[in-house]
């Protein structure tokens, strides 16, 4: 059976999946779509041999993963897809309700900190009923939003704080919100699999990176937003690479998260071998 392999079901995936999916980038691999909690879930349970997770995924279970370089969601700056959304100004929220995503763990771990570090403020964070829609609950001071949700939602409310600014800001750093990784058991037992499908995304990734345009034209009315508003997403707001500056980033995060006691330690970052 070939590779199951995992991708966000946003667009800001496309610049590294487009390739193989119209087929210029051969790939033997089965491409299953999900949100990122259901991405983290799927490859931990062993339902997807290697995916895109989000970074507390990895930092959660570094044991059970090894990351294929590279490759990374992330930004050097706004993001404008991961979004605290409020009525009020984010250094007013202290004690107010604050409704979190069920579709994003790295981004509930990094609002709270971002709230904490940069606003000194502690709101009563409520669990999501659903999954993340375009509106804003009556019964909350402000709701986190990911993805293409955010995407539409960004400008709708008073308040917008993007978390991606916030932690340029606070840190100086790229934020990773997502890297790609394998299942250490996968990967023992199917190394050249492993690293053909490792090529083939990162072919795929410069291949697409090459055709932003064409893939804002396909992408760009699925999402509701106009085609420059897409263009400057993906080609000015988020970054694909994972360089030394965006694993300082990695690592600043992880290293936050443990002083605070959100984390029992902070991982190692395992890569598979270098071919």
């Amino acid at each position: 059976m070939k590779p199951a392999l995992g991708k966000v079901a946003y667009i800001n995936c496309e610049p590294v999946y487009y390739g193989i999916e119209q087929g210029a980038i051969p790939a033997e691999c089965r491409i299953v779509e999900g949100t990122p909690a259901e991405l983290n879930g799927m490859l931990r349970a062993g339902d997807l041999d290697l995916s895109v997770i989000s970074a507390i995924e990895y930092a959660c279970h570094a044991d059970r993963y090894l990351i294929l370089p590279d490759l990374a969601i992330g930004s050097d700056g706004p993001a404008e897809s991961v979004l605290l959304l409020s009525r009020v100004k984010p250094c007013d929220l202290d004690g107010e309700p604050v409704r979190l995503s069920r579709d994003s763990l790295t981004s509930v771990f990094l609002v709270k900190l971002l709230l904490a570090k940069a606003f000194g403020v502690k709101p009563r964070f409520l669990p999501a009923e659903a999954e993340t829609t375009d509106l804003l609950p009556e019964d909350v001071a402000g709701v986190l939003m990911i993805g293409d949700p955010a995407l539409r939602a960004r400008g709708q409310y008073p308040f917008t704080l993007d978390l991606g600014q916030g932690w340029k800001e606070l840190t100086g750093l790229p934020f990773v919100f997502g890297v790609w990784a394998v299942r250490r058991d996968f990967y023992r037992d199917h190394r050249e699999e492993t690293h053909r499908l490792h090529r083939a995304l990162l072919d795929s990734k410069r291949y697409s990176l090459a055709r932003l345009d064409e893939i804002c034209g396909a992408v760009c009315r699925r999402v509701g937003l106009d085609r420059d508003a897409c263009a400057t997403y993906l080609k000015e707001r988020l970054s694909f690479d994972l360089t030394p500056r965006h694993l300082q980033g990695l690592h600043r995060f992880f290293t936050l998260l443990e002083a605070e006691g959100e984390l029992k330690s902070t991982p190692p970052l395992e890569f598979i071998d270098a071919v």
